[in-house]
């Protein structure tokens, strides 16, 4: 797979793109930019045209809790390895910047917990319980 990762921000065109060719849902692109420059870390893969075909982002409180999103990969490079490459790259990065102690979480459905599992992260039940609500 000719590619190669970055540590950057998405455009929002190409951000938008990204997650209609993920199976995401659309969202307003006022949002995009929002949430976008309130990331801590971001990294993008790039195939050899440099179109966006995956990436990841790390959010939270910059010293005791981070949270992995946006990990999302085109259809056409799915099951490829790619995923793992954005989760293990974004946690080397988040390595040298967090301090001793500090939590990563990630909120994934059913099909995504291995991927999550064989990065390291544990699932909570029945030691903790994560939540969730729309505002």
């Amino acid at each position: 797979m000719n590619m190669h990762i970055t540590e950057e921000f998405p455009q929002r065109k190409e951000y938008m793109d990204l997650r209609l060719d993920a199976g995401l849902p659309e969202v307003e692109i006022s949002a995009i930019e929002t949430a976008l420059n309130r990331s801590l870390l971001s990294l993008l893969a790039r195939d050899g045209n440099d179109r966006l075909i995956g990436m990841g982002r790390v959010v939270g409180d910059g010293a005791f809790y981070f949270q992995l999103v946006d990990i999302m990969v085109a259809a056409s490079y799915r099951d490829q390895g790619l995923e793992d490459t954005i989760v293990s790259e974004l946690l080397a990065r988040l390595k040298k910047i967090a301090p001793s102690g500090a939590e990563v979480t990630v909120i994934t459905d059913v099909p995504g917990i291995k991927l999550y599992q064989h990065a390291g992260f544990k699932l909570l039940y029945p030691d903790r319980y994560g939540m969730a609500r729309s505002v």
